[in-house]
């Protein structure tokens, strides 16, 4: 593997002590943090020698200690953990990873693991914040209406279509006068899930009139201010009981809407956790021991998957007896070795298991001419390869692994002398296609079938080739001490007058692991995130995220193609969403288009992602998956709830039924699958969809305006509204002066004291006095010191205290926007009369 060396020159003192909200990660604590799917991590990869470390260690602690208990944040200690920072390829410091609570699989161990995001951001406690912040997944349940709360009291979901859900004893609504879900709200949801349904009713979108809604509330809850917390029993409920004795039977939370005491509410409420128990049942062990296995292969899978894969599959052909306690088939006692099989062929082909016991699994055994049961079936690398004609019969697992290996091209890997190596160097630095040519120096005549998978595998990061039988000489000239041995060369800079080049190399170190393609893969990938950067590896066409290792794993040459998905505009909206669309339902990734945001979020890598998806779930003609630049068409997202806080995010809409869904959940391949499944399936609730806006079909999205622009222009606009409200005001004052002078006129007061019976009579209050105050030294009215000084300050667990302080930042904006713009008019004023009298003084 590739290598640090470092070389303190004393002793460094720890980063975090024991009074540190930073979680030290040790290779146990480590793997432990790697079942936590009750929060979001956030690992600093980090040395107590390193420069940069020591600045951010306290904007890194400020960060924790923000979101203490909603976000959990760990430390790894290279000197401490070498075994952690080898396995995850860090080779740099500070490095900073965001682990999802949900799994991916590991295309090189084939290890499931959590879906890990690079932080890549500014190096501050805000930015690290608001970044992890949009990563915790929204599991609360959205309840827009008094048919979904009732719906939620039966369920746990916003809808009817299931049966009411046992699991959850009660339910917990939080009513809201929030237009978002809050961090506090999700992250509760997240370490209750499978426990206790927490849904959401925002006052403002319950019905056509919001502050009905809030009444309602209100009155069937008892609840006396928003933001308010109750629990509703799910068995009343679901026993029939009406409106009021649910009402009634609710409970209202009464302590400090933070999270500590929330938590502690909740957890009492909440059911038992069913993890522990499902992992010892002997289902869950052997669907972990086949999770490198395509279970479930029949005609319909075949011909979506594998008919046009070009990668090799080995197909396992059972039929177990399932009064013997068979899984998908297959005998308890063959688990180990269908399990040794995907794992041995790791990254050269997929292993699908056929269960001939069901129906449809014996009319696929049927067509591919299998008999005998248990079976094993050879498709060749290649689409030729995938007839049921062409299938190589095989007698036991080890023929399999031959025959898949060897049907492997070994086009990709060049066969050279080792006095060619420098000559290869050359042509691939004057080409400049390659990071660099990784070459294998062996005792075999052809190139083994592990190192043909590689090739295909990184065949846009890398050049491939072999010598075989290289030299001693050869050998003492690249250091390398035995056969074979794995070393990536590369030329620094252009050649020498004399035509030598300066090369550089990265050899693979045995510690690492024998020469298998699970620590080959780790290094290669290592090395493409080295020499091109931070996601180079995305640069290659992707393969299915989560899927086993060999489908589709052969980036652009070897696996499949990725679709391209097809962007919505407001010329093609219609026709492929609308009423008349060919499909069911429509998947809308919504993108921000923003080259601001896409320093943080590129769009291509987005698109990666939607492309990994869309060959996820090829060959479903119901759903269509589309994208839209949503900061563009700015019209639509709030027809589907969507802020451009939750961008990227998914909605799924029903043109026909006018209803949809919106992503709760992360934006990868898995996350979105997932969510997708539960919408066609019907376990994801859906809500009521009004009439979606006009797409305007003269804007041009390379020039519209977005993020600070547009927020410039609409701040332009609040000023030309600002400058009405002080005319009136301005107005109404003349009027009361004037009203005034008349009433003081009457009573026999020389109009010479008019002027300063009002200025004495409205001093430091109304307009009149700011502007007076602005304009007479450039400071704050009395009124907004008095809201500066009324200003809360609140934790970020406070729901409540952010609540009234939203508010009161709201009024101090108002009233300073308002005292700015009196200030202005005041000393304009001023000008004038000094103009005037200049003017006058000059005649």
């Amino acid at each position: 593997m590739l290598s640090l060396f470092v070389v303190p020159l004393a002793a460094a003192q720890p980063l975090y002590g024991a009074d540190s909200p930073i979680i030290p990660l040790d290779k146990k604590a480590w793997t432990e943090m790697q079942s936590d799917f009750a929060h979001v991590w956030v690992v600093e990869y980090y040395a107590d020698w390193c420069g940069h470390c020591k600045a951010f260690a306290p904007k890194y602690e400020k960060a924790a200690a923000g979101l203490a208990g909603l976000v959990k944040f760990g430390g790894v200690n290279a000197d401490s953990a070498k075994g952690v920072m080898r396995d995850v390829g860090v080779t740099s410091y500070p490095t900073i990873k965001v682990y999802l609570p949900e799994l991916s699989t590991n295309p090189y161990t084939g290890k499931r693991g959590k879906v890990a995001l690079n932080y890549e951001g500014a190096r501050t406690a805000k930015a690290l914040a608001e970044f992890v912040s949009a990563q915790v997944p929204t599991l609360v349940v959205p309840v827009p209406d008094g048919v979904a709360l009732r719906a939620f009291a039966l369920t746990g979901a916003a809808h009817l279509d299931g049966a009411p859900d046992a699991a959850h004893a009660k339910r917990a609504l939080l009513l809201s006068a929030k237009s978002e879900t809050a961090l506090l709200a999700k992250a509760l949801a997240l370490r209750l899930r499978g426990r206790l349904a927490l849904g959401e009713a925002q006052a403002q979108r319950l019905g056509a009139d919001g502050a009905d809604g809030a009444t309602e509330l209100v009155r069937r809850f008892g609840v006396r201010a928003l933001p308010a917390l109750v629990l509703i029993p799910a068995a009343r409920a679901a026993d029939g009981a009406s409106d009021e004795s649910d009402g009634g039977a609710a409970e209202l939370y009464e302590g400090e809407l933070k999270y500590a005491p929330l938590w502690d509410f909740l957890e009492r409420a909440a059911g038992p956790d069913p993890a522990p128990a499902a992992r010892d049942e002997p289902a869950a062990r052997a669907a972990r021991a086949l999770s490198e296995v395509v279970t479930g292969v029949d005609d319909a899978l075949y011909e979506a998957e594998i008919a046009s894969d070009k990668g090799a599959w080995v197909l396992a052909f059972e039929r177990g007896s399932t009064t013997a306690g068979a899984d998908d088939g297959v005998e308890p006692a063959r688990v180990p070795a269908l399990a040794r099989l995907a794992a041995q062929l790791r990254g050269q082909a997929a292993v699908g298991l056929v269960n001939a016991s069901e129906t449809a699994g014996a009319a696929f055994a049927e067509r591919m001419g299998v008999r005998e049961f248990p079976a094993l079936r050879v498709l060749p690398y290649g689409e030729a390869g995938k007839a049921p004609g062409a299938a190589l019969a095989s007698a036991d697992a080890a023929a399999a692994r031959k025959a898949a290996g060897e049907s492997l091209p070994a086009s990709a890997v060049r066969t050279i002398a080792d006095t060619e190596v420098d000559t290869l160097l050359q042509t691939a630095l004057q080409q400049g296609e390659v990071l660099a040519t990784c070459v294998l120096f062996t005792e075999k005549a052809s190139p083994p079938p592990l190192f043909r998978a590689l090739a295909l595998h990184f065949e846009r990061a890398f050049a491939f080739a072999m010598v075989p039988g290289a030299s001693p000489a050869a050998l003492a000239r690249f250091q390398l001490s035995k056969l074979p041995s794995l070393l990536c060369l590369w030329a620094e800079g252009a050649p020498a007058a004399d035509g030598q080049l300066t090369m550089q190399g990265a050899k693979y170190d045995d510690d690492a692991g024998p020469l298998a393609f699970a620590p080959l893969g780790m290094f290669l990938a290592n090395l493409a995130e080295q020499r091109g950067g931070p996601g180079w590896a995305d640069k290659r066409a992707p393969a299915r995220e989560g899927d086993a290792p060999g489908r589709g794993a052969f980036g652009g040459g070897g696996g499949d193609a990725a679709p391209a998905v097809r962007e919505l505009t407001a010329a093609n909206f219609a026709a492929l969403c609308g009423d008349g669309a060919a499909v069911g339902l429509c998947a809308i990734a919504l993108l921000d288009g923003d080259r601001a945001a896409q320093l943080t979020a590129p769009r291509e890598a987005q698109l990666r992602t939607l492309a990994g998806l869309a060959l996820r779930r090829r060959g479903d003609p119901s759903v269509g998956l589309f994208w839209l630049d949503a900061t563009c068409y700015d019209e639509l997202p709030p027809a589907f709830d969507v802020s451009d806080a939750d961008l990227p995010t998914m909605v799924v809409f029903s043109p026909a039924k006018q209803r949809f869904a919106k992503l709760h959940g992360t934006f990868t391949v898995e996350g979105m699958a997932r969510f997708l499944t539960g919408v066609v399936s019907g376990r994801v609730s859906t809500q009521s969809l009004g009439a979606l806006p006009h797409l305007d079909a003269a804007r041009d999205c390379e020039t519209t305006l977005r993020g600070a622009a547009k927020a410039a222009m609409l701040a332009g606009d609040e000023a030309d509204d600002t400058d009405d409200t002080v005319a009136e005001i301005l107005a109404e004052e003349a009027e009361r002066r004037r009203a005034l002078e008349a009433e003081l006129e009457a009573a026999g007061v020389a109009a010479a004291g008019v002027a300063a019976a009002a200025g004495a009579g409205k001093r430091g209050e109304g307009a009149a006095g700011a502007a007076g105050s602005a304009a007479g030294g450039g400071e704050r009215s009395a009124e907004l010191r008095r809201l500066e000084a009324e200003l809360e300050e609140c934790g970020m667990h406070d729901l409540l205290c952010s609540a009234r302080r939203d508010k009161q930042l709201a009024a101090i904006e108002k009233r300073r926007a308002l005292d700015e713009r009196l200030a202005e008019i005041a000393a304009k004023n001023k000008a004038k009369k000094r103009k005037k009298r200049k003017g006058a003084g000059a005649n």
